[in-house]
C-alpha cells in the first residue's frame, strides 16, 4: 500500500517545515492536519478532552498542542518542551502531507471545511489580528479579496497564503491516503451536524475509550458557545497580544455563512475554479463532507 513521504519543504512568513527535521516522534503521536480556519482549534480542544479524559483538565490546548512548523516560537525550546510533555502528544500543522513526518503508528486527523466558509472566517481572523501586515499578507484584503482567494498557484517557497488553490493543494496531498488505517478525514460540516458522533469517532480512531457520560460532557465542553465563553483558555496564543480580543477568535463557527454574502457571479466563478483544481469526487467532499463521499 502506498504511504506518504516527507520530501518537500514549505517556507513562508509563518511556516518552515524544515523545523520537523530534528523532531523526535513517539509511536502514539497524534497529528492534527488542517488548512487554517477549518477547525484546528476545535480539534485540539477535542483531543485535550480525550487525552486527559475529563472536562476540567485546566489546560490551554494551544500550549500543550504546539504548532511545530510555525516560526512563532524558537525551535529548540519548543522541541525541548514537546519532548518533556508527560501526556500523549497531539501536534498542530497547516502543512501538506509531504511536508510533515509520516509514521505508521501515529494518528493523523485531517480536517477540512467548505472553502467559501473558510474565506469569510479568514476575513474575521484577519480583522482580529494585531499584526495587520501579516494578517493581510496571509488572508488578503480589500474589495477584491474573494477574487484573489480564487486565484494564484501554490508555491512551496512562498507558502502561507490562504487561497482556494492552496486548500485544493493541501487536500490533494492527503486525499490519496484517506484509506490508510491511521489517516482519518473529517469535515467541519459533519462536526457541526453531529459533534457527539464525531467526538466518538475520533476517540475510536486514536484509541481512547469513552463512555456515554464522557461523550455527553465532552460534547458540551467542545461546543462553540462553550469555547467562546472560555476564549482565554481556548484561543491560540491567548494572552500574547496576537489578538485584538480573544473572544473574537470565535467569531461565527457556522457552515453556510457564504450563502447570503456571495453574488451569483462570484459563486459561478468559485465553482468553475474548484472544478479546475480538483476532481469531482474530492471537490464534492470538500463542499459537502459526509462519509459517503470519502
Amino acid at each position: 500500500m502506498m504511504t506518504p513521504g516527507q520530501g518537500q519543504r514549505y517556507l513562508g512568513p509563518i511556516t518552515d517545515t524544515s523545523r520537523w527535521d530534528t523532531f523526535k516522534h513517539r509511536s502514539d503521536d497524534i497529528f492534527i492536519c488542517t488548512p487554517a480556519k477549518c477547525g484546528t482549534t476545535w480539534t485540539q480542544a477535542i483531543c485535550t478532552l480525550l487525552v486527559f479524559g475529563k472536562v476540567d483538565h485546566g489546560q490551554q490546548p494551544s500550549v500543550i498542542s504546539p504548532w511545530v512548523d510555525s516560526n512563532f516560537d524558537p525551535l529548540e525550546p519548543m522541541l525541548e518542551r514537546i519532548d518533556g510533555l508527560p501526556h500523549r502528544r497531539f501536534l498542530k500543522t497547516h502543512s501538506p502531507f509531504d511536508g510533515i513526518p509520516y509514521h505508521a503508528t501515529c494518528s493523523y486527523l485531517v480536517i477540512f471545511r467548505d472553502p467559501r466558509d473558510v474565506f469569510f472566517s479568514g476575513q474575521n481572523h484577519k480583522d482580529n489580528m494585531s499584526d495587520q501586515g501579516l494578517a493581510k499578507s496571509v488572508f488578503g484584503d480589500g474589495d477584491g479579496a474573494f477574487d484573489k482567494f480564487l486565484s494564484g498557484t501554490p508555491n512551496p517557497d512562498a507558502w502561507d497564503q490562504q487561497t482556494l488553490p492552496t486548500m485544493a493543494y493541501l487536500l490533494d496531498s492527503y486525499w490519496p491516503y484517506r484509506h490508510l488505517p491511521n489517516v482519518h478525514l473529517h469535515h467541519y460540516s459533519d462536526m457541526k451536524a453531529d459533534l457527539r458522533g464525531e467526538i466518538e469517532k475520533i476517540s475510536s480512531e486514536i484509541g481512547v475509550a469513552t463512555d456515554s457520560g464522557q461523550l455527553d460532557a465532552f460534547t458540551e465542553a467542545a461546543s462553540f458557545s462553550s469555547m467562546k465563553a472560555n476564549a482565554e483558555q481556548y484561543a491560540p496564543n491567548s494572552g500574547t497580544g496576537m489578538w485584538k480580543a480573544e473572544t473574537n477568535f470565535f467569531a461565527n463557527g457556522t457552515s453556510g455563512q457564504w450563502k447570503n454574502r456571495l453574488s451569483a457571479a462570484q459563486q459561478e466563478k468559485f465553482h468553475a475554479r474548484l472544478n479546475e483544481l480538483l476532481d469531482e469526487e474530492s471537490a464534492r467532499w470538500l463542499l459537502e463532507g459526509g462519509q459517503k463521499n470519502l
